[in-house]
């Protein structure tokens, strides 16, 4: 009868939608599915759990004591998905358990070091569009800057929430690091308080993150014209990393943002990332680390002449200084590469 017809339509049109929906599926499971994810892909696609680890590390800007940041939640967004919410933290490195907020101080944790936030987080593998990270500012008791003089700043995160590209998540367990890219984020601004951005801040996937470290030859600091013209040898040292390998007709930029006062000329490249020196205590060598790089080439260009580089605005200074100061290096998957900076300029 009509009743039994209209039941049998429905359920083949139920089957059909199942199928459509499987078909998609096994769509997306080929399109994320390479093995670029650094575990055995053969068996990863979009279907199943991820378990995940999530750390904080930085890049270091050489000029201040502490940058304290307090994290009130860390969401995980995907399209048609309901947002998967982390809102307590347990940080046995920290000493913290089950707690609503956690304090960090980025410098503590620099290079190839990092500070696990989350712990085997079970989420739905696949594509996310955004890991939003929920920071409380606006009290200097929350969120702060300590000045190299100790001068406590309040620090605040514009809008409230540091927003990144979400990564796709294999079918398996999964560590990444949160790279906060200091001397691109944070900005100093004229009421005295700091503010931090995005911007120069990443999302790694540890499996597959490369890193790149070495001594740098301190006569670079002030046995050279310009940088012997230094009042102080040890400020404005700075190591700038940029994607690929410019041509002769790219000029090697310093720091800088959409938002610049100043006109950016086309043919400038600007930094991937930005480090800076430390002296190693028991050494006493100067030693950088760019840690959580995806792999790939790279150019390094040390300059002496960064102490007005504005995180914002476009200096139009000079990189590399000493001239010369420029190198080209592959970085693998997963592996630690050293290059020396030495008057040579070879590493």
């Amino acid at each position: 009868d009509s009743g039994q017809t209209d039941k049998n339509r429905l359920d083949m049109r139920r089957i059909f939608l199942v199928l459509a929906g499987a078909v998609s599926l096994l769509a997306g499971s080929i399109l994320l599915g390479g093995c670029s994810c650094g575990f055995d892909c053969n068996n990863d696609d979009s279907r199943g759990t991820t378990t995940l680890s999530l750390g904080f590390s930085d890049a270091l800007p050489e000029d201040l004591k502490q940058v304290v940041i307090e994290v009130d939640s860390i969401t995980f967004r995907r399209t048609g998905v309901e947002d998967v919410v982390v809102d307590r933290f347990t940080i046995p490195a920290l000493g913290l358990t089950t707690v609503d907020t956690f304090q960090v101080n980025l410098l503590e944790y620099r290079g190839r070091n990092q500070l696990v936030v989350i712990t085997d987080l079970e989420l739905e593998s696949g594509t996310y569009s955004q890991v939003q990270i929920r920071v409380l500012g606006s009290d200097v008791n929350r969120s702060y800057v300590q000045q190299d003089d100790d001068t406590l700043r309040e620090l605040n995160v514009s809008g409230g929430v540091l927003t990144l590209p979400g990564p796709t998540f294999a079918r398996a367990e999964q560590a990444y690091t949160v790279e906060f890219g200091l001397a691109q984020s944070l900005q100093e601004e004229s009421t005295g308080r700091y503010l931090m951005t995005a911007d120069g801040i990443r999302l790694a996937n540890n499996a597959t993150a490369a890193s790149i470290s070495g001594r740098v030859d301190s006569s670079l600091f002030d046995s050279v014209s310009p940088c012997d013209e230094k009042p102080d040898p040890t400020a404005g040292n700075r190591l700038y990393i940029y994607e690929g390998r410019p041509d002769s007709a790219r000029r090697l930029g310093d720091v800088f943002n959409s938002n610049s006062s100043t006109t950016v000329p086309s043919d400038v490249v600007a930094p991937f990332a930005v480090g800076s020196l430390v002296q190693n205590t028991l050494t006493a060598n100067w030693e950088y680390v760019f840690g959580f790089l995806p792999a790939g080439d790279y150019t390094l260009a040390f300059a002496c002449n960064t102490e007005s580089d504005d995180p914002v605005d476009f200096d139009d200074l000079v990189i590399a200084q000493p001239e010369g100061q420029v190198y080209q290096v592959t970085l693998s998957e997963g592996a630690a590469t050293v290059c020396d900076v030495t008057a040579s300029g070879s590493c």
